[in-house]
């Protein structure tokens, strides 16, 4: 990707434009298959950049991660805004992940991914892996007390199960259709609840 003359004067353009290289590098190849090489000629940018922006490439992967969370999380919390109510709005949720499983390119959670690769340690995938599924369970775990569910900590641990989980077996059997199957899950476990 050519460099823009006016980008190269432009730090946040700079770093915005490696974090978006970085991403999609990552979640082709898996960030230990990747080097900061890949990174730096997909971005356009040299490594002394990538470096002078990260620290290193756990810093660089740390930030992609933090940015791609922070989307999620956004991207989240409209879709449950612009739903009426408490059960509408948990359904809400799963719609939203029923249209990413079928976008082309679904790789699945980008967190998860990471955390998987991390194989045991206890690095910035591992850590940002639990601080995404606490958002979930928080999220979740509002939206139920908002429903009024008789225990919504323990239905919003289930929630979670049934989204993390669809959204691994639709990356991996390529099946957009995930999506519905687990919008069932929910509304027969909310009727439960």
């Amino acid at each position: 990707m050519p460099v823009k003359a006016g980008e190269r004067l432009d730090p946040e353009a700079t770093r915005a434009r490696i974090l978006k290289a970085a991403s999609e590098v990552f979640m082709q190849r898996g960030i230990h298959a990747a080097g900061i090489n890949e990174v730096a000629e997909a971005a356009g940018a040299s490594k002394l950049t990538i470096y002078k922006n990260f620290g290193s490439k756990d810093g660089l992967v740390e930030a992609v991660l933090t940015d791609r969370t922070q989307r999620v999380r956004a991207w989240h919390e409209q879709a449950v805004e612009q739903a009426a109510t408490g059960r509408e709005r948990i359904l809400a949720v799963f719609d939203l992940v029923a249209s990413w499983y079928a976008e082309a390119g679904f790789r699945g959670c980008a967190m998860m991914n990471a955390a998987t690769e991390d194989r045991g340690h206890d690095g910035a995938p591992r850590r940002l892996a639990q601080d995404h599924l606490a958002f979930y369970r928080g999220l979740f775990q509002r939206l139920l007390t908002e429903a009024d569910v008789r225990d919504p900590e323990t239905t919003a641990r289930q929630l979670v199960i049934v989204l993390e989980g669809a959204t691994i077996i639709s990356a991996v059997d390529r099946d957009p259709g995930l999506g519905a199957e687990a919008r069932v899950i929910v509304e027969t476990l909310l009727d439960a609840a």
